[in-house]
């Protein structure tokens, strides 16, 4: 039997707290999170979920190099150090603009029932 939607809700709900913050990577992470740009990790703020989804949008960050490449958003347990929870690709403009800053527009995660 596959999981029902509250099964993949309650484990989107812990999604929410686990992935408390976002980076940018420049190129494809590895399995401690490398490729970190210079920008400072954020805060995410999930909304949902619905069906097993959780949502963040909007999510702002400074300190990239300027034009620098950006090519992830990674999550994270903790604004510095912390856990690397893994990453998604990002689709659209691959570089922050000249004053270092970039915007991912929206981000969502699923968990499968299967």
């Amino acid at each position: 039997m596959a999981l029902n939607t509250a099964a993949v809700d309650s484990a989107a709900n812990t999604l929410k707290t686990t992935l408390a913050y976002a980076s940018l990577h420049s190129a494809t992470p590895n399995a401690s999170g490398s490729n970190e740009t210079t920008a400072a990790r954020v805060a995410v703020s999930w909304s949902g979920p619905s069906t097993g989804a959780i949502s963040a949008s909007n999510l702002a960050f400074t300190g990239v190099a300027a034009s620098g490449a950006v090519g992830f958003v990674g999550f994270w347990s903790a604004s510095s150090s912390g856990t690397f929870y893994g990453y998604l690709p990002l689709t659209g403009d691959s570089a922050a603009n000249a004053a270092g800053a970039y915007t991912v527009s929206s981000v969502t995660v699923t968990v499968s029932a299967s």
